[in-house]
């Protein structure tokens, strides 16, 4: 009896012991697996971070898709994507081992600290005149004829006695160019689609970057007032309103004429072939874009307008490709806030009370009273560029500016 109960207390012990070992063997797989699994991730995040630098410093964007061997070990390699959003450049590194992958999306911007520019007006043979309290702060091309103080509705210059404060060099006949890839990419927009489009007919949509765009066809005289988000792109061959109830993010929109309500506010890129009307007391976030690009052979003054009360964030930008007799224009009425960058081949009207933190580049300026209307005047005005943040960044849109690229926003 005694050597059955040693037996059984044998096989009991055997048996615990077996789940013991075999418990522990269980938790070193799984800490192995989690070790290596951690290992993997940071490989894989470390991977990615290079990617990121390897956008940021290349410099040639011809090949959209790119697969990099980083460490030229056939283990390590990242999956870039670049193309235009609009006029920023949109990119996605994916970085893959084995069956794990993990990826980012994001805007690039151009760094613009090199940048002290605060006006470039081209040389018309005529001067700028300064009255009021008009201050200009950074440096200026200007024409050869120079600045000058003036007395304008009942009142002499009143600002700092340099005129400019920063320095002053000549400015030549035209303006530095545009990007012509990316106006052309624009312009292509507006062309009719190879095939037919589906029309928006949805209340709120969210398309991620990582996934394919999706491009929505607006019937004649559609009224945007949906809740729109991300990878979008709204085409109409007329005129096009958008809601003060509307809720935009990031999306681009191309149309004949765009009118945009007051009290709208949002982050979008709005491009017009005719004209872009905006109302008052209207923001649009950073980093928003309204363009207009004039189309050869138009008799039509193209335009962008907007209303008193504006805070607009980004860049604000006219185009013809040859100057015309009825140059495009730019309007900005009393009470407006801009931050960022205004650029006309043509001519950019201002009121009193105008304030511009960033950089102005245009042929000539037409300044707007109640009595008259003054040419290359500026009335109570504020150019400052260095109100402008200094994360500020800018677009590849414009020529002769620096190449160095940073992140300019997160996507999902």
């Amino acid at each position: 009896m005694l050597k059955a109960g040693a037996l059984y207390f044998a096989i009991v012990m055997a048996f615990f012991i077996a789940i013991i070992t075999a418990s522990l063997i269980m938790l070193a797989a799984h800490f192995r697996t989690s070790y290596l699994k951690e290992v993997r991730y940071a490989r894989l995040l470390n991977n990615l971070n290079s990617g990121i630098g390897y956008v940021l410093a290349d410099q040639d964007t011809s090949k959209p898709k790119l697969a990099v061997d980083l460490f030229k070990n056939q283990s390590d390699s990242v999956l870039l994507e670049r193309k235009n959003w609009g006029v920023y450049n949109l990119a996605v590194v994916k970085s893959h081992i084995l069956g794990d992958t993990i990826s980012k999306v994001f805007f690039t911007g151009i760094k613009t600290d090199k940048d002290p520019d605060v006006l470039y007006l081209s040389d018309e043979d005529r001067p700028l005149s300064v009255s009021g309290n008009t201050r200009l702060t950074g440096d200026a091309a200007l024409p050869k004829a120079g600045i000058k103080q003036s007395y304008a509705e009942g009142k002499p210059y009143t600002g700092d006695k340099k005129l400019i404060d920063g320095k002053n060099t000549s400015s030549k006949r035209t303006l530095k160019g545009l990007n012509s890839n990316m106006v052309k990419e624009i312009q292509a927009r507006f062309k009719p689609a190879v095939k037919p489009l589906q029309v928006l007919n949805v209340s709120k949509l969210s398309v991620s970057f990582k996934d394919s765009t999706r491009t929505f066809k607006l019937l004649p005289g559609s009224k945007i007032d949906s809740e729109l988000e991300g990878n979008i792109i709204l085409v109409s061959d007329t005129s096009v309103t958008i809601s003060a109830t509307a809720k935009l993010n990031h999306i681009q929109i191309y149309a004949h004429s765009v009118a945009v309500e007051s009290g709208f506010k949002g982050n979008c890129q709005i491009f017009a072939r005719d004209s872009v009307v905006v109302g008052e007391n209207v923001r649009f976030d950073y980093p928003s874009v309204v363009g207009v690009l004039r189309t050869i052979g138009t008799a039509n003054q193209p335009s962008v307008t907007f209303g008193k009360g504006l805070q607009f964030n980004g860049i604000v930008f006219t185009y013809e490709e040859k100057r015309s007799a009825m140059q495009t224009l730019i309007s900005l009425s009393k009470e407006s806030h801009l931050n960022g960058e205004v650029y006309s081949t043509g001519l950019i009207k201002v009121q009193k009370g105008v304030s511009i933190a960033g950089k102005v580049s245009c042929n000539r300026f037409i300044m707007q009273t109640p009595v008259t209307l003054y040419e290359n005047f500026l009335i109570d005005v504020v150019f400052n560029r260095k109100a402008r943040s200094k994360y500020y960044l800018s677009a590849g849109l414009f020529e002769g500016q620096a190449k160095e690229k940073e992140v300019l926003q997160w996507l999902r």
